[in-house]
């Protein structure tokens, strides 16, 4: 069991993201298998496939309070998520599965989690949303952009990982996760007085 970063006093390094359940999984994987023939590189692996909405950075245990709270602050709402097209950044060689259109649900959350995070002062980044799941790393060619299959996932909440890394790669560890429609997390929290979820 790895120790709880509150107890050792490390840092950690955190994102907020939503996390698929084994059958998204599975399907994003296997388009994954799909990108690596045509492009090769190295497959992001099928436990860690994720689609981050905010990244934190390293942050010491105490912040960790913050983030907590802040996730406690942010109201869901279930929606579902249609990945359906394939694609990629030349200049990091990240192939991606992303969505033709961001839905409504998604783009309040990741606005709602902004505001919220900014007001509990940590950096965010404000420029326009675009949901994806990296599949590849360090692609050795660049890939055919194009439609996919659709791959339909239903969104039930979010969480807030750790990213620990090691010499087989990043390996994740849930610190806290909120259901949708549950009013603003796993409890009330003080800090979300007068705040609107």
């Amino acid at each position: 069991m790895k120790p709880d970063p509150a107890a050792t006093g490390k840092p950690s390094r955190v994102f907020f993201a939503l996390w698929p359940d084994a059958r998204v999984a599975k399907r994003l994987h296997e388009l994954g298998a799909e990108a690596h023939a045509e492009c090769t590189g190295r497959r992001t692996r099928c436990e860690t496939l994720h689609l981050t909405l905010a990244f934190i950075g390293d942050v010491s245990p105490q912040r960790l309070a913050d983030l907590i709270a802040v996730g406690n602050c942010v109201e869901a709402t279930p929606f579902t998520l249609r990945l359906d097209c394939l694609g990629g950044w030349r200049h990091n060689r990240i192939v991606w599965a992303g969505a033709q259109s961001c839905p409504a649900p998604l783009a309040g959350l990741v606005e709602r989690l902004n505001d919220a995070l900014e007001a509990a002062g940590f950096a965010v980044e404000r420029r326009p949303f675009a949901p994806h799941v990296t599949l590849l790393r360090k692609a050795h060619t660049q890939v055919c952009a194009r439609c996919v299959e659709p791959i339909d996932w239903p969104v039930d909440g979010f969480v807030l990982v750790e990213s620990v890394q090691s010499s087989a790669g990043a390996h994740y560890r849930t610190l806290r996760e909120w259901r949708a429609g549950k009013g603003g997390g796993q409890g009330a929290d003080s800090r979300c007085a007068g705040k609107s979820g």
